[in-house]
């Protein structure tokens, strides 16, 4: 078959958060940019379009979303109609999608986006690394695409979910499992006369949001409610402190991260689900105080790490959960029938799917989206500040020679090794630049692999942003996904800086960590005090 032959500066693959973040803000650089959004869903979004009806955004609405609409909509509405601050609004899965299809039907009426939803793009074909790519829809139609600037991945952070993955253990036949999109319904179709124990399996977001939906909106009693917690997790509580109290605290605690949690945790920052455990990770949760009320109804938790099993036995039909190594299995109590027993699948990874380790200026072909910025608000933000670089890239805009110096003192002898006979800086160009200096963030197993990283990426980014520090500054402040959005907050990331290297023995940090900070600081001078 023929390919219907397109043209587009820039082929993006998934209409999820991340890509339309990135997309937005490269069109207001650059409004007469061409994109082509190819998505393997019918329509913009992606994990929204598959997570539980109940689901919403953990943070305020006035930072998600895209850079140049709000996504609370008119706050005289939202203050009169509604009683609602704004920021209070957390969008719901329903005005979260609406949002989105609305954004990308208003470019794609624009002329900016063509947009191919039900579409397939296969990243191992022949043609990655050049501009020529090909892709097909789910109705047979094969496409191909000359690009004139980059192919943009923008599913590497795409969520892990429940309901597009099954359990990773053994569940033998007739035990119930569903996943939290389905709880509403099995409530729905329960038989009055019977009633039905729920067992949520997991530590995150997810079972989180399940346990509180049990009992607000399905009217389950928590003694019918146990829950599998494979490990207690800090949580952020809503409306008190910043996705970046965490770090500063570390900067107070001297690196200590055990003392930087109890202190968040006295100041209200942190929130722990029982006051008599302490949690071992912090998976960026935010919550409520009513929600974690709810959550402490629940008194029936069992910590014993992970499920490996969960068997049916034939005899008896008594149910059977089989945990790691030295520990004892668990079944509910004896006057449950398994058949009034059900199982909510809450322990997909989510944002923790292993992608995080890539480069973000992949080649002068290719553009990675990746977290630049740690969660809960990280994903538009990040996604926003990489496409500012990209385009002032396109521009010409950047401060390269201080890119280059940053480079040049950040490499250690290991690293000059590899660069093929001590490379000159000077000979690589750009986009490699970039690549070597700008970093994803790196999360393991829920917690942070670099604390200090945060720093590290917003210094770069407003040292070779512009010639100019305060321009890219002035972005920042502007930026309604930015943490730094709100009236009278500070960057300070100068002053960070400083600490950093003040500190530097308790931090760990190595010789060539200290040079570029310190080249960072001079560049970033006129932004002391901001």
């Amino acid at each position: 078959m023929s390919a219907t032959q397109l043209l587009c500066d820039y082929l993006v693959i998934g209409a999820g958060v991340a890509s339309i973040a990135f997309i937005d803000t490269v069109l207001t650089e650059h409004p007469t940019t061409k994109i082509v959004l190819v998505d393997k869903n019918p329509v913009p979004g992606g994990h929204w379009v598959n997570a539980y009806g109940y689901v919403r955004l953990h943070q305020p609405s006035v930072v998600y979303g895209v850079a140049s609409r709000q996504l609370e909509g008119n706050w005289m509405k939202l203050l009169l109609g509604k009683f609602t601050l704004p920021w209070n609004h957390r969008a719901s899965k329903d005005e979260i999608l609406e949002y989105y299809a609305t954004y990308i039907q208003d470019k794609v009426a624009a002329g900016q986006i063509q947009y191919f939803p039900n579409s397939q793009y296969q990243f191992t074909q022949e043609s990655e690394g050049t501009h020529a790519h090909c892709f097909s829809s789910l109705d047979g139609t094969r496409y191909s695409v000359e690009v004139r600037i980059k192919l943009v991945n923008g599913v590497l952070g795409e969520c892990i979910i429940p309901s597009l993955s099954p359990v990773d253990f053994h569940v033998d036949d007739g035990v119930q499992v569903v996943t939290p999109n389905q709880i509403f319904d099995v409530h729905h179709h329960m038989d009055g006369t019977k009633t039905k124990h729920f067992v949520v399996l997991g530590c995150g977001k997810t079972a989180m949001d399940s346990v509180v939906f049990l009992q607000r909106e399905m009217k389950v009693r928590p003694d019918h409610i146990s829950w599998i917690i494979p490990n207690d997790v800090w949580m952020l509580q809503r409306g008190f402190g910043s996705p970046l109290s965490w770090h500063e605290a570390l900067l107070e605690n001297i690196n200590d991260e055990r003392k930087t949690s109890l202190s968040l945790e006295r100041r209200g920052v942190l929130v722990r689900l029982n006051p008599d455990i302490e949690p071992t990770k912090f998976r960026f949760a935010v919550v409520g105080k009513d929600e974690l009320m709810l959550m402490r109804l629940v008194t029936d938790c069992i910590r014993r790490g992970r499920v490996t099993r969960i068997t049916r036995q034939p005899e008896t039909g008594r149910i059977v959960v089989a945990f790691g190594s030295n520990q004892d299995t668990w079944s509910p109590d004896s006057t449950i029938d398994s058949t009034d027993l059900i199982f909510v699948h809450c322990t997909s990874p989510g944002p923790f799917n292993g992608n995080e380790h890539v480069d973000l200026f992949v080649s002068e072909q290719q553009l990675n989206l990746n977290l630049f910025f740690p969660p809960p608000v990280s994903a538009p933000f990040s996604m926003s500040l990489i496409a500012y670089l990209e385009s002032a890239r396109i521009s010409n805009s950047l401060d390269m020679s201080l890119a280059r110096q940053l480079l040049q003192s950040s490499k250690t002898e290991t690293l000059k090794k590899q660069a093929s006979c001590i490379e000159s800086c000077e000979a690589i160009s750009d986009n490699d630049v970039l690549r070597r200096l700008i970093t994803a963030m790196k999360l393991h197993q829920g917690n942070l692999g670099k604390p200090f990283q945060i720093i590290l990426n917003l210094g770069i980014f407003l040292a070779i942003g512009n010639k100019d520090p305060t321009v890219v500054y002035k972005f920042l402040k502007e930026n309604r996904l930015s943490l730094f959005s709100s009236p009278g907050s500070k960057v300070g990331v100068y002053e960070a800086l400083g600490l950093l290297v003040e500190r530097a023995k308790p931090f760990g940090l190595a010789y060539e960590e200290i040079r570029l900070i310190l080249l960072l600081r001079e560049k970033l001078q006129a932004l002391e005090g901001k």
